[in-house]
């Protein structure tokens, strides 16, 4: 009995130390700071650790948003052999930046039932650090600001950093902005290297272009940038982090109202001005005569009209919709736009006119009204018309071209005893040379003939929807592309195509069938070309 009461009251005193040796087996949770005392813009660094091993989101920093700029936090876990005791250790590292001066506060964290201790940390106003116009300024300059409704303007920006674009962080340039006009940038943006005052400074150019939409006064947002400067001190050991933040320049743009007795071609522009050039079936410029220019029934002339528009965009360009006597027919090309080194427009329309009618025909002259910003009166540029004297069908066209090729002479043959033997020997050696070269010249015949297909589809459409004009036109920059393949076939063509026209427009009732046009013109771009036919072979 005594023995058995022995071994209950020495269970008891051991079963009594270990519940209160197990507090002090307990993980520590530990907080420390780089420093306690900084300034606004200095970054300082917060230790957290742990005396055992547990996952990264063990604890949550977003606590710490409300007093601080957080970085990205970092976690680690080490496993520690020490004189055959094992130990763990997890530790969380994060960069803090203060809001506000004063005395801010770290909270106590909490890992297992552990808990760190609060930090507070002191705030003070910083002395040393630049303006932020001595890191980066923005220059806004608006060519007009007055305009009419559709006209355009530009509004030029420089961006200049005078710091070492390394140190920047979280950069971002915001565009101008404005719900009352219409902005685009024209062009791609400008960066280059460039010393101001002395001072390496990184530059960056940029143009916008600014459609006045509605009357009154408006205000627009110009260029704008937000960034953050890192300045490291290697004597400390410190790193501050400055936030550079330029507002936007507002620029106030007064839009005027249109003025009485504007139509619907509302062309509001400083500057216009318009020109044209005449051009032959050949290509050859015609010059403004004040006798009519001769023309042969189904030739074409090419009338190229240029507009250059300051202020106005492609999409505000006028149509030119002239009205051509029935004497010809007109197929015009789509209009090109280009825009100038002084950010003129241009816009360049090419209209093909077929003549149809025998006779003294006048192409109508154009005039485009636009009103002059600089004057504020309404003006009119005008082109004069030209005049043509078709001549009629010539009945010489219908005279078939001879393509009869000659018999070739008969040759008289004596028999001889080895010449036919040796003769072919020699075509045999002849055939196997002119099939090698003709192998190692393929990729050459099938790179030159890519060109020749620029205008087929299209002929042939032309061809079998029955559209003269449009024939004689594709036609013309084919055969200038494939002539030299075959010059007899393209003479066949040429003539096929004159018969086209006689029996459309001729006096004389000519019977065409486009059957023929389209054989030789498939068989035209089949062909190889004369000069590679004639090419001499490599001698045996």
């Amino acid at each position: 009995m005594v023995i058995t009461k022995y071994r209950t009251l020495s269970t008891l005193i051991l079963i009594c130390c270990w519940l209160f040796s197990v507090p002090s087996y307990a993980a520590n949770l530990t907080a420390t700071v780089s420093s306690n005392q900084v300034t606004q813009a200095e970054v300082f660094q917060l230790r957290v650790t742990y005396d055992d091993k547990v996952d990264s989101d063990s604890i949550d920093f977003r606590i710490l948003e409300k007093s601080f700029f957080l970085g990205q936090p970092s976690f680690s876990s080490a496993l520690n052999f020490v004189n055959g005791k094992r130990s763990s250790q997890s530790e969380w590292t994060i960069a803090l930046k203060a809001k506000q001066l004063g005395t801010a506060k770290i909270p106590s964290f909490s890992v297992e039932g552990a808990s760190s201790k609060p930090i507070l940390i002191q705030v003070s106003q910083d002395t040393d650090l630049p303006a932020q116009d001595e890191l980066a300024v923005i220059q806004s300059q608006l060519d007009k600001a007055k305009l009419y409704p559709n006209e355009t303007t530009q509004l030029k920006t420089r961006l200049i950093i005078k710091a070492n674009p390394r140190r920047l962080q979280n950069v971002q340039i915001l565009p101008p902005k404005s719900a009352d006009f219409t902005i685009e940038e024209l062009g791609q943006a400008n960066q280059y290297q460039s010393v101001i005052n002395g001072i390496e400074a990184t530059v960056v150019d940029q143009t916008f272009t600014i459609t006045a939409q509605n009357s009154g006064r408006f205000m627009l947002n110009s260029l704008g940038f937000e960034a953050t400067f890192v300045f490291g001190n290697n004597r400390t050991g410190t790193t501050k982090l400055l936030p550079v933040q330029l507002p936007p320049e507002q620029l106030m743009i007064e839009v005027i109202q249109k003025p009485q007795g504007s139509n619907e071609t509302w062309l509001p522009t400083p500057n216009l001005a318009l020109t044209q050039h005449w051009f032959d079936a050949q290509g050859k410029e015609i010059f403004q005569s004040d006798q009519p220019i001769p023309v042969a029934l189904g030739d074409s002339i090419t009338r190229e009209l240029n507009v250059k528009i300051q202020g106005i965009k492609p999409e505000n360009f006028p149509e030119f919709l002239i009205s051509y006597p029935e004497s010809v027919r007109q197929y015009a090309e789509k209009p090109q736009f280009v825009t100038l080194n002084d950010g003129t427009t241009q816009m360049t329309v090419k209209q093909v006119l077929i003549a149809q009618q025998a006779g003294e025909t006048i192409l109508p002259p154009v005039a485009i009204e636009w009103f002059n910003t600089h004057s504020t009166r309404f003006q009119s540029s005008q082109l004069d018309g030209l005049t043509l004297l078709i001549a009629p069908d010539n009945g010489g066209l219908n005279s078939p071209i001879n393509t009869e090729i000659p018999t070739p002479p008969v040759i008289n043959q004596e028999k001889t005893n080895f010449w036919p033997y040796l003769t072919a020997l020699f075509a045999l050696l002849w055939l196997t040379t002119l099939t090698w070269h003709i192998k190692t010249r393929s990729k050459t015949v099938a790179k030159k003939t890519e060109p020749q297909n620029s205008h087929l589809e299209g002929l042939l459409d032309a061809i079998l929807n029955s559209d003269i004009a449009k024939t004689q036109h594709l036609a013309k920059l084919w055969l200038a592309d494939t002539r030299h393949k075959d010059p007899s076939l393209a003479q066949q063509i040429e003539y096929e195509l004159q018969q086209m026209v006689s029996s459309q427009f001729g006096n004389a009732n000519v019977k065409w069938s486009s059957k023929i046009l389209l054989k030789l013109i498939k068989q035209l771009s089949r062909s190889r070309s004369t000069e590679e036919n004639s090419e001499k072979l490599p001698k045996l």
